[in-house]
Order: C-alpha cells, then sequence, then structure tokens
C-alpha cells in the first residue's frame, strides 16, 4: 500500500485535532490559556483550558469533522454517557480544513446548552451546524471562524466565571 493510499482512523482524527486545538488556543492567547490532556478519555473530557491569568479551569470535549465542500452542514454527536452540564465543561466542535491543515471554523457550545440546540436521539446528542459563514442557525451564536477568536472567547468565558 502506498501512501496515497492510507486514510486516519477516527482515533488518529481526533487525537490530532485535540493536539491542534491545544496549541492554537496557546498561540492564539500569547500562553495565556494553557491547555492539559488527560491521561485517560472516561469521562469525556479531552483538553482542559487554564487560564493562567483568572486561574479558571474548563474542562472541554471536543468533537472534529473533516470539511466536506458538497455539504452545507457538518454533525457532531455527543453520547450521552458522556454528556454533563457542569458549569465549567464544553463542547468544543471543530470543523478540520484537510486542504490547509487548518482547523476551519469551530463551535464552543457549553454542555448544559447542548441538549436544548442539538437533536436528542436515543443514545445521543446530534448537532448539525451550518458550515456557511453567514449563517443564522441555532448554532451561530456559538460559532468561531478562526482560532484567535475561539481563545477570545474562551478568555471572556473565563473571565467570567468562578472557581468557588
Amino acid at each position: 500500500m502506498n501512501s496515497g493510499d492510507m486514510r486516519l482512523t477516527s482515533t488518529q482524527k481526533g487525537t490530532v485535532t485535540e493536539h491542534m486545538v491545544a496549541s492554537l488556543l496557546m498561540l492564539a492567547s500569547g500562553g495565556r490559556l494553557s491547555p492539559f490532556m488527560p491521561m485517560s478519555d472516561d469521562h469525556g473530557i479531552d483538553l482542559i483550558v487554564l487560564d493562567k491569568i483568572t486561574n479558571v479551569p474548563l474542562a472541554i470535549q471536543i468533537k472534529s469533522a473533516i470539511a466536506n465542500p458538497n455539504r452545507s452542514t457538518v454533525q457532531f454527536d455527543v453520547r450521552k454517557a458522556t454528556h454533563a452540564a457542569f458549569a465549567n465543561r464544553y463542547l468544543l466542535a471543530v470543523l478540520f480544513d484537510p486542504e490547509k491543515f487548518a482547523i476551519a471554523k469551530s463551535w464552543l457550545i457549553p454542555m448544559a446548552d447542548v441538549p436544548t440546540i442539538a437533536i436528542e436521539q436515543a443514545t445521543k446528542f446530534a448537532l448539525s451546524p451550518s458550515t456557511s459563514p453567514t449563517s443564522r442557525d441555532r448554532y451561530h451564536a456559538f460559532r468561531y471562524d478562526d482560532p484567535r477568536a475561539l481563545a477570545e472567547a474562551i478568555v471572556r468565558t473565563t473571565a467570567g466565571a468562578s472557581t468557588e
């Protein structure tokens, strides 16, 4: 098999995205955000992001998809078994652009909001945001079009939160 025939597994895609998100948040925040990766993913937490100024951590579950120019939406699924609506828990849905090897778009959603904006199914919550930059769908308030905007949103979130 030549390298042109190989495809990343879903585990590899997830790992690549998690590391990319961690690196981009650190870069885009000028080092203010410090990401940590748990040793295991048994509670639906892929990344813990600490704001070094406020000392407020966010626990983030990352879901990723690869952009497809033939589709106007993308689907992200959150298993009910890993969903927890604590104040500092967030879903970060990331759309990866394979042509640019970059994050094209992201949605940062408080886990408490997931059941209200997703389609509830038997074992999961399905979210299907539009990939259009002009979309006014139910997910648009959570959408960020570049890593800097995402980092700024996380800083605003941690600045408004309390560790008590």
